[in-house]
């Protein structure tokens, strides 16, 4: 099935099951969105332009949540997992601008289930939706390795564990008996690993880590010209 094709009729039963709801503060994006939803026939219950506009809104299962931020932006991460917290059990859709793959895969362990990269909106829109409501992840396929998640060593989840604390590094190095040097050579692979500046944001994505510890679910990888399966 292309992309631009109307969906089978199951499909469509499916998803006039479900309802939207389009979190953007751009008018043009939000028109794009709702184009894309209008020819599958999802409807869209609310449009709102930052996350905390939510308060008072129902949101369960039969939700799908389209968020549009920027994921390799500080911010957009921090809206995202506020997101997340939110809204679960919904899924959610990101819309992003092109993103490296340290950002695609803080993204997933934020709370996104899809990606969708904003100059592919038309094409990847509703193969991302349809995913979700099927249970499955989706990225952009040229970023399909950024999905595998980064290894720490054992001094590296202890040293973050105490940054979590909030231990300067002087306190972790006493704590584990290392020099104060070890601890920011530590430091500096963890954010290496993580595509991260900060300790805070180092910390922020080892929580996300810990929190989607659980197996990954079956993800899907789309290009504009196709939607397949991993």
């Amino acid at each position: 099935m292309a992309l631009t094709d109307r969906p089978p009729a199951d499909a469509r039963r499916r998803l006039s099951q479900l309802s939207a709801i389009v979190i953007t503060a751009s008018v043009e994006t939000g028109n794009r969105i709702a184009t894309v939803l209008e020819e599958q026939g999802l409807a869209q219950s609310l449009q709102i332009d930052v996350p905390g506009d939510l308060a008072g809104s129902y949101i369960d299962t039969s939700t799908i949540i389209i968020f549009v931020c920027d994921i390799d932006s500080p911010r957009g991460m921090a809206d995202l997992r506020r997101l997340g917290r939110q809204t679960r059990p919904a899924a959610t859709v990101v819309i992003s601008p092109p993103a490296t793959g340290g950002g695609v895969r803080r993204a997933l362990d934020a709370g996104a289930d899809a990606l969708v990269f904003a100059s592919e909106l038309e094409l990847t829109l509703a193969t991302a939706i349809h995913a979700v409501a099927s249970g499955q992840a989706v990225v952009p396929r040229k970023l399909r390795a950024s999905v595998e998640r980064p290894t720490l060593s054992h001094r590296e989840i202890q040293v973050l564990s105490l940054v979590r604390q909030g231990l300067t590094n002087a306190e972790i190095a006493e704590r584990l008996f290392l020099a104060e040097s070890t601890v920011k050579s530590h430091l500096a692979s963890v954010f290496t690993k993580f595509g991260v500046h900060s300790r805070k944001e180092a910390a922020a994505v080892f929580a996300d880590l810990e929190r989607a510890s659980g197996a990954m679910p079956g993800v899907a990888l789309h290009t504009p010209l196709e939607h397949t399966t991993a």
